[in-house]
């Protein structure tokens, strides 16, 4: 329990710091706020029993695509003076910490993310099969959300505003691209949930 107030006291921390005590990539307090919810909808799943638990899974649905969304803002380093042609860097500590404030919680957020997946197939006891297959069909919605989210600028909190329009980009406006981009963080995401399995078996193994 003390683990679990600590993670979420320290997100609230690091989304309030940045919101206001931040001018570099003060975007992130809402992103990782984005990022936040789906891991709450998760552990309340997770908590209730019977059918009341069933409430938060289309929640978690709707904003799990937030997590592997993080990803795509490691672009956003690119807009920092710390690394110069050539392969030089410069020491210049406010490029540094901004560094710090973006990479750690997109790594912290992913893994938490994502690893609690697994706990959340394991609780409504599904068969290896069934588990391979939402894993990938997780995968590439999620992927199909990032895009969109990305590219049309769709947040997730529109499908309840405007369904129509959300569903329209979900399911059309397909391209090579579009395509390329959907297998390629598929892909991504799948390499980092066989990670954090393979993980999984050397502690237990232990």
């Amino acid at each position: 329990m003390k683990k679990i107030f600590s993670f979420h006291a320290a997100v609230w921390l690091y989304i309030l710091f940045m919101h206001f005590g931040q001018t570099t990539f003060s975007f992130m307090g809402l992103n990782v706020f984005l990022a936040w919810l789906p891991i709450v909808f998760a552990q309340l799943f997770i908590h209730f029993k019977g059918l009341r638990r069933w409430f938060f899974a289309p929640l978690w649905l709707l904003f799990f695509p937030n997590i592997p969304y993080l990803m795509t803002d490691l672009f956003h380093l690119a807009s920092l003076k710390i690394y110069q042609p050539g392969g030089h860097f410069l020491m210049d500590s406010n490029g540094w910490w901004s560094y710090l404030f973006l990479l750690l919680p997109i790594i912290l957020m992913v893994f938490i993310g994502m690893a609690q997946v697994f706990k959340l197939f394991s609780t409504v006891r599904l068969r290896i099969v069934q588990k391979v297959g939402c894993f990938v069909g997780l995968s590439i919605l999620s992927s199909i959300a990032v895009y969109i989210g990305r590219f049309d600028r769709i947040h997730s909190i529109e499908l309840v505003f405007h369904p129509l329009n959300v569903l329209e980009l979900l399911a059309g406006n397909w391209s090579t691209e579009k395509l390329q981009f959907v297998l390629m963080f598929s892909l991504l995401q799948l390499g980092i949930w066989g990670l954090i399995y393979y993980l999984r078996q050397e502690a237990n193994e232990e």
